[in-house]
């Protein structure tokens, strides 16, 4: 056990920070994610540049620390397999992203703008595969991010709830809480190269129990403002016996 966490603590010493082209591509999606976060908050009625300014440092705060905590989340995961993840710009979503926000005036707004790849770490010992990157290291890495966005936000939700924060501070808070929802959301979708994509091509019964859950919290906390994991969770185990049941099991051959 000693020498398991020498061993991982070496690792998170040597790889688990952004190189130096991942620290640019951390920042450009941080700053675009800002720009299209607080793109209709520049005014009530008349464009207020000092309003503004404020609401977009704001959002810039918010998206720092989500984007930060999501490759974190990727990151360490990854290390405990033995694997380094890379976080890679994904293009075509960043600017669909930006085009959308200034078509629909900031009413639409999308946040997926990343990818990420694990490599193989010759010098160091794996936990699931000793020769090669493979789809389920993959998977539970590109799963890790998305739930480390819904833990992360909803554990200082929760804590405003039960305690009450003052009025900034909460306000911050919810923000924060629903920029990681819908960051994580967006993330799940199954779209190449997006996280959610790795996770639906391994296995589609850990992708459907998975994105029900994630989406069964979202819409409970929008529409019926119930913040629980754990009926998230029993919202997301019926979703995937749903899924088996009526199209998993037909096929022949299932996920994992």
């Amino acid at each position: 056990m000693q020498e398991s966490w020498v061993n991982f603590k070496d690792k998170l010493q040597r790889y688990f920070f952004y190189n130096k082209e991942e620290l640019k591509v951390y920042l450009l999606v941080t700053l675009a994610f800002a720009f299209i976060w607080s793109f209709d908050q520049w005014g009530e009625t008349a464009f207020n540049f000092v309003e503004g300014i404020q609401n977009f440092l704001i959002a810039l705060l918010i998206c720092a620390v989500s984007v930060f905590v999501h490759d974190a989340g990727q990151r360490i995961v990854a290390l405990y397999v033995g694997f380094r993840a890379e976080t890679r710009l994904w293009w075509h979503g960043l600017w669909i992203g930006l085009i959308l926000a200034i078509i629909t005036k900031g009413s639409f707004v999308m946040f997926a703008a990343t990818s990420v790849w694990v490599h193989h770490l010759a010098y160091h010992r794996l936990g699931f595969y000793r020769y090669g990157p493979n789809t389920l290291s993959f998977s539970m890495t590109a799963l890790s991010g998305p739930i480390a966005s819904i833990i992360f936000a909803g554990f200082f939700k929760t804590i405003d709830l039960w305690i009450g924060f003052p009025e900034f501070l909460s306000q911050l808070i919810s923000n924060f809480f629903v920029f990681n929802v819908v960051y994580a959301a967006w993330n799940l979708l199954p779209i190449p190269p997006l996280d959610g994509s790795k996770v639906f091509f391994t296995s589609r019964v850990t992708y459907s129990f998975v994105a029900g859950t994630i989406i069964s919290y979202a819409l409970m906390v929008f529409l019926l403002n119930i913040y629980s994991y754990i009926l998230a969770l029993l919202a997301g185990g019926l979703i995937w016996l749903i899924f088996y049941v009526t199209f998993e099991s037909k096929i022949g051959k299932g996920g994992h």
